[in-house]
């Protein structure tokens, strides 16, 4: 067992996404933030006449976006509880609680009828989840005939190695990233799922400067996080080590939009 797993409670040993949520305070988190969300949204056709699902909708900032970009009904989904609680409340905050369902509930075994939504959205749960190939039958399965279903996911933008994946387990602490795939990887997997049909949308990840911040966060949170940053030694030293790991291993880091239509 890994130094980070054995404190995985404290700032500099937590997973690198609990750390990013809990002890930085950001609301979004998944690679490219807002900027590659839009990318994502823009190849599924939505309209307000579309019924969506977000699947691990986490904190609800996408599902909440959706609603109020495109005017349509949202289901929104998560494993966690608390991230559903801290949902409603943002979605009643931005006076479209009407327009979302939130749902408790396994991306593994979803808890909708076959053929239920137009369109299905997702982004970083895959690195997420056991059953990958299992997750995606899911999805296909709840979305329509002709329906749209896609994917943001941390992607590899060549293989990696052990060095590399013991630095992102042992010192980095994210786990979640050792279980991310190559683009080519990834396809495999889709075509396991028998998914065949699948357009995949390269790009590089980097780490977002204050600007990008502002925009995914908003003015005040990003002043709260930005305060954390200078009030907490801890927290200063791993964003300083994982904007190092970013630019040490920028060969690497990429992240995939993954489409298709059922």
């Amino acid at each position: 067992m890994n130094g980070c797993e054995n404190d995985c409670n404290s700032i500099s040993k937590c997973d690198i996404f609990d750390f990013m949520a809990t002890y930085v305070g950001l609301t979004v988190i998944h690679p490219g933030g807002f900027n590659a969300t839009g990318k994502l949204l823009d190849a599924l056709n939505i309209d307000k006449n579309k019924k969506v699902v977000d699947i691990a909708c986490g904190k609800g900032t996408t599902a909440i976006y959706i609603a109020e970009k495109y005017g349509c009904d949202v289901t929104a989904i998560d494993i966690s509880e608390e991230l559903i609680e801290e949902a409603r409340y943002l979605s009643s905050k931005k006076g479209v609680s009407k327009q979302i369902k939130f749902i408790v509930g396994d991306a593994m075994n979803l808890p909708f009828e076959d053929n239920e939504f137009d369109v299905a959205v997702s982004q970083a749960m895959l690195v997420l989840v056991d059953d990958k190939i299992q997750t995606l039958k899911e999805t296909n399965r709840v979305i329509k005939r002709g329906g749209l279903a896609g994917w943001l996911e941390l992607s590899w933008k060549k293989e990696t190695n052990k060095d590399f994946l013991d630095y992102v387990s042992n010192v980095l602490c994210s786990y979640c990233m050792t279980k991310a795939d190559t683009y080519d990887g990834w396809n495999s997997i889709f075509e396991k799922a028998g998914i065949t049909n699948l357009k995949t949308y390269k790009y590089s990840f980097n780490n977002e400067n204050m600007f990008h911040m502002i925009k995914d966060e908003g003015i005040m949170n990003t002043f709260r996080v930005f305060c954390k940053y200078l009030s907490n030694q801890d927290v200063r030293d791993r964003m300083q080590l994982i904007d190092n790991t970013f630019k040490k291993y920028a060969d690497y880091f990429g992240y995939g939009i993954y489409v298709f239509q059922k």
